[in-house]
């Protein structure tokens, strides 16, 4: 009898003791599957998935970005692949990230959907918005500010905000921008935060990237329409003070056709862009990856463009030095801009 009751008491505190584990790890084993926390939102990030398979048979590399590690232009409507370099090269994608995380939060959420800002998704190093904690927007307008504005604490925002009105852990959703990822044949590919900050448990290549973009181009046109807005500046409300969200595409405006769709930039990914465009009907896009300078990469993106359109027989457009310097001085004055009132908020709400 004693023997019986000894083993019901083992049996108790096994258990006892695993459900202690499961409630003090919930987020981690979030990772592994969402049986252990949330609602199962498998089927809704499953619905917008399109395949996309580049074609290097006729790829080759551009002699005059010889110093520039990784880059690729390609047709977006055959996959034909121009030129090229460095593709299969594990790297960290940056904040090239946000095209997923903004398309598993829009699979989790409508954009009219309003979201309250947490201490979580304001402690973040800039590119940043300046959000302050309890204010309260629109998916819409985090869309855009973590897309054209690049915003870490606007990414990371959407993504709670979808975490929290889908019901599931903030870890969860990161299991579910790897599940997407996967279901995209992203093979090469891990994430481990939704904004891009550099992790060693995120990578990605630019193979894997351009089935990213795709799915934004065929699925999400919110997201290309966010990547084309410049300056659509989020106005002051009752819930919320005035946000600029300049747009940090450095072609955008000076390379004829040219629509998004996203820069990044950490320290380990270097100064990295994708560029989509149209001229004369075809749709190219234009990926570059690890340069050492806003110059130096937008000027390496604008010679992929070229090279691209003049196998189509169009005459290149040759982006000038001068050209971008222009462009850089209205972004430096309007940064300072937004740094100073920034800084001004801060200093205004310490008294």
């Amino acid at each position: 009898m004693i023997k019986k009751i000894l083993i019901i008491l083992l049996l108790v505190l096994a258990i006892g003791g695993v459900i202690s584990y499961v409630f003090l790890h919930r987020d981690s084993l979030a990772l592994i599957s969402p049986l252990f926390a949330g609602q199962d939102q498998t089927d809704k990030i499953s619905q917008k998935v399109s395949q996309f398979h580049l074609d290097f048979t006729k790829s080759k590399e551009l002699t005059t970005l010889e110093k520039v590690p990784r880059y690729l232009v390609y047709n977006s409507d055959t996959g034909l692949v121009y030129y090229s370099k460095g593709t299969g090269i594990r790297m960290s994608p940056a904040s090239f990230t946000k095209l997923l995380s903004a398309q598993v939060a829009i699979d989790l959420i409508p954009l009219d959907r309003e979201i309250t800002v947490s201490e979580k998704s304001v402690d973040k190093v800039p590119t940043v918005l300046g959000l302050k904690p309890g204010e309260v927007l629109s998916a819409s307008d985090l869309l855009r500010g973590a897309i054209a504005t690049s915003a870490n604490d606007s990414a990371q925002a959407l993504a709670d905000g979808a975490a929290n009105a889908a019901k599931i852990f903030p870890s969860e959703f990161i299991y579910y921008m790897n599940q997407k990822a996967q279901l995209l044949q992203m093979t090469h590919s891990h994430f481990a935060n939704p904004d891009g900050l550099d992790d060693q448990n995120q990578y990605s290549t630019l193979e894997d990237i351009a089935k990213l973009i795709n799915n934004v181009q065929k699925n999400y046109p919110d997201i290309v329409s966010a990547a084309k807005s410049d300056n659509q500046d989020i106005q002051q409300t009752a819930t919320h003070g005035k946000y600029y969200l300049p747009n940090w595409n450095g072609l955008l405006g000076v390379y004829p056709g040219v629509s998004g769709l996203k820069i990044a930039y950490t320290e380990e990914a270097g100064y990295s862009t994708i560029i989509t465009a149209i001229r004369d009907n075809t749709p190219v896009v234009a990926i570059v990856s690890g340069t050492g300078s806003y110059l130096e990469r937008d000027r390496a993106v604008a010679d992929l463009l070229d090279a691209a359109y003049l196998t189509k027989g169009l005459p290149p457009v040759r982006v000038s030095t001068l050209m971008l310097n222009r462009h850089y001085q209205v972004w430096g004055d309007l940064a300072r801009k937004i740094r100073s009132e920034i800084k001004l908020t801060h200093d205004t709400a310490a008294k």
